[in-house]
């Protein structure tokens, strides 16, 4: 039942509940990604600084359902599928988390080349995650332009900054329908640890040109000597 509860509510709501003291029947305000919703039927409390709702009722309001078997003493949640798409996504993430860190430069260049924001997204650390979430939904996760587009890298060095820090930087090619060029980035890709696993992220990303490639999210421009 726990764990039917916090699928429910961190994948369905992900909310944010802006509240003073509460009790049973009070109006809070209720805000979903952003989007105000009537609160008026969901019995909403909060003790402790923790939320409380009824199951059967948050479902309902996302267009879930929670059954109660009386016969197996069980509670059973139907969950929308934006729910289930969320988790989908999630498992697809972790399965992309690069081991080595020219697995992440690597992944991070196709997602360049496909002009796939959510593949280079999956490779980015937490912090530029953070920084770059709201511009990669801006476009619908689909970056560049119809030209130019990133061809081969090429020239390619690598700088250890230190125990868990690499620098690579490359050239790499640019082509439109009646036009070729050449381009280069610096990025540089930290290993971070949980109990789990060890994984390489992107913390940083510059590019000489920031247009070379059109819509390209998350980088900076080459310091100025």
């Amino acid at each position: 039942m726990k764990s039917l509860t916090k699928i429910l509510v961190c994948a369905s709501v992900g909310a944010m509940i802006a509240v003073g003291s509460a009790y049973a029947g009070s109006k809070l305000n209720l805000f979903v990604n952003g989007r105000s919703y009537d609160t008026s039927a969901l019995d909403i409390q909060v003790k402790n600084g923790k939320v409380y709702v009824p199951i059967d009722r948050l479902a309902e309001e996302f267009k879930g359902k929670a059954v109660y078997d009386t016969k197996k003493n069980e509670v059973r949640v139907t969950l929308p599928d934006s729910a289930e798409q969320a988790i989908q996504i999630s498992r697809l993430e972790s399965g992309l988390l690069p081991t080595t860190a020219k697995e992440a430069l690597d992944t991070w260049v196709e997602g360049i080349q496909t002009r796939n924001g959510a593949l280079q997204y999956a490779v980015f650390s937490p912090e530029l995650r953070a920084s770059t979430k709201k511009k990669f939904e801006d476009f619908y996760w689909v970056t560049g332009g119809s030209s130019p587009h990133m061809t081969s890298v090429d020239h390619l060095k690598t700088k250890p900054l230190n125990k868990t820090t690499i620098q690579y930087s490359f050239e790499y090619g640019l082509a439109s329908s009646n036009w070729k060029g050449r381009g280069s980035a610096v990025v540089t890709v930290k290993k971070f640890t949980n109990e789990a696993e060890e994984n390489w992220l992107i913390t940083n990303i510059k590019m000489k040109n920031l247009g070379d490639t059109g819509i390209t999210i998350g980088i900076e421009p080459f310091q100025k000597k």
